[in-house]
C-alpha cells in the first residue's frame, strides 16, 4: 500500500473516531420562561380520542400512530370549529407525555367519554388501574387549575391532562410525588436507554426492571409505590438526572399560566417556576418532544409561524398539544 493511501486511511479512521467520541456541537444552555396572562381560550388537541399503547422509550424507534404535527392538530381544531376567531393570535405548547406514558391521562368533554390513558393502564374490566390520584391541569368553571383527581370522583372539567408534579403549594419535599408519577425513569435518575449514546444492555435492562416495578404498583398507594421504586434505585446506586430538558407548566392562585423549559432536576425546576409566580406545576414532556410555536396572525396566516423553542432532536409528531388563543399578539 502506498504511503499516500496509508495516510488517507489513517486520517479517515481518525476522523471517524473523532465523530464518535466528540459531538459536532454542544448546547450549553437553552431555556424558555414564559408568563401567559392574556389568554382568550385554551384548547386541548388530542391525536385521537381513544386509548393508545404506551411509548416504548427503551427502544430505538418512535411511534407514529395516534400522533400529528402541530399543523395537523390545528387542522383538526379548524375542522371541528373549535377556534373562536381565525385571526386570534395563537400559541401551541406541547404536552406529549400525555397518552404516551403511564400515568399521563387526558379528558376532553364531548370527545372522550371519560378520561383516557395508555392501554396498559387499564384493568381487565376496563377500569383505570390506580389506587392513587392523578395530578391534572385543566379548565374548570372557566379557570385554569392544577388539582388531584381520582377515577370515580366528580369530573366537572372541560378538559384536563395529567403530568408529573414538580411544585405543589409550599410542599417542601416533592420527591415522592415525582418518583411515583414519572413513568420514564431516566427523567429522574441517570439510566441511559434507547438511543442514548451511553446506553448499554445493562442500563436498558435496569430501565426495564424499573418499569416493571412501576407497572406492578400502578394500583398501589403512593407510599408503597415510592418504597419499591426508591429501594431499587438505591440498590443500583443510581445518580440523579440533571441534564434532561423538561417542559414545566404551572398556574398561580388566579389561574394564570406559566411555562418553564429548562434542564435540571425536576424538583429544582419546580422551585424555579415557583419563583416566577406559580403555586403548582406539572412536567408534561421532555427533550425532543418539547416545542412552542407562536402564530401572531392566527390560522388566517399559518405560514407566519414563529418557532419559539425546540431542540435539534425535535420530533414533530405528537399525541397532544395545548392550543392557546391569545387576546392579542403583544409581548414584552
Amino acid at each position: 500500500m502506498s504511503a499516500a493511501r496509508s495516510g488517507k486511511c489513517v486520517m479517515s479512521i481518525s476522523a471517524k473516531l473523532r465523530r464518535t467520541e466528540m459531538p459536532s456541537f454542544e448546547i450549553i444552555e437553552q431555556k424558555l420562561a414564559l408568563k401567559i396572562p392574556g389568554i382568550k381560550k385554551i384548547h386541548l388537541s388530542l391525536g385521537q380520542y381513544d386509548s393508545l399503547a404506551k411509548k416504548e422509550v427503551s427502544g430505538t424507534g418512535h411511534k407514529k400512530s395516534g400522533r400529528k404535527t402541530p399543523a395537523e392538530h390545528l387542522d383538526v381544531l379548524i375542522k371541528e370549529n373549535r377556534l373562536t376567531d381565525s385571526k386570534s393570535p395563537l400559541m401551541i405548547l406541547s404536552s406529549r407525555n400525555v397518552l404516551a406514558n403511564l400515568r399521563c391521562i387526558a379528558y376532553l368533554r364531548g370527545k372522550t367519554q371519560s378520561p383516557i390513558a395508555v392501554s396498559q393502564e387499564y384493568t381487565p374490566d376496563g377500569q383505570l388501574n390506580t389506587g392513587r390520584a392523578y395530578h391534572v391541569m385543566g379548565q374548570k368553571n372557566g379557570k385554569l387549575v392544577i388539582e388531584e383527581w381520582s377515577p370515580g370522583a366528580c369530573n366537572d372539567f372541560e378538559w384536563f391532562i395529567s403530568g408529573v408534579p414538580v411544585l405543589w403549594n409550599d410542599e417542601s419535599d416533592i420527591y415522592e410525588r415525582i418518583v411515583t408519577e414519572a413513568a420514564d425513569h431516566s427523567h429522574v435518575w441517570y439510566i441511559p436507554r434507547g438511543n442514548h449514546p451511553k446506553a448499554t444492555d445493562e442500563t436498558r435492562n435496569q430501565w426495564e426492571e424499573m418499569q416493571t416495578i412501576f407497572t406492578q404498583h400502578l394500583g398501589s398507594l403512593r407510599s408503597t409505590a415510592f418504597e419499591k421504586l426508591s429501594e431499587y434505585a438505591e440498590s443500583k446506586k443510581f445518580e440523579r438526572e440533571d441534564g434532561y430538558t423538561h417542559n414545566i407548566l404551572g398556574v398561580d392562585s388566579d389561574g394564570k399560566l406559566y411555562q418553564l423549559i429548562d434542564k435540571g432536576r425536576l424538583e429544582d425546576l419546580g422551585r424555579s417556576i415557583g419563583k416566577m409566580g406559580a403555586k403548582r406545576a406539572l412536567c408534561v414532556d421532555n427533550g425532543g418532544s418539547v416545542v412552542v410555536q407562536f402564530f401572531p396572525k392566527g390560522i388566517a396566516a399559518k405560514e407566519e409561524c414563529r418557532q419559539m423553542f425546540c431542540l435539534p432532536n425535535h420530533r414533530p409528531l405528537g399525541t397532544t398539544y395545548l392550543v392557546i388563543e391569545l387576546e392579542d399578539a403583544s409581548f414584552s
